[in-house]
């Protein structure tokens, strides 16, 4: 099944600045089972730079955010995310 990104929007804070982003993933096969799910992605969700310093938006593209929601909605599918 592929999964497919079909919603993303950013929310901004007083001070303009990219808080999180929210993204609707889904996704089909040929037999009509299908998953849709929409994720909130946090700036702890992003990573570290080479430099161990914490990402921002700002360090990330569209697709990056999209490939961590899908990452996320797998663990928690798997049931590996116990929060």
């Amino acid at each position: 099944m592929e999964i497919y990104t079909n919603k993303f929007t950013y929310d901004y804070g007083e001070n303009g600045t990219v808080t999180d982003a929210q993204v609707g993933l889904y996704g089909n096969d040929k037999d009509g089972q299908y998953v849709s799910c929409n994720l909130v992605i946090k700036p702890d969700d992003l990573g570290k730079k080479d430099d161990g310093m914490a990402k921002t938006f700002d360090d990330v593209t569209i697709t990056d955010i999209s490939t961590i929601a899908k990452n996320k909605m797998m663990s928690y599918l798997k049931g590996d995310d116990k929060q």
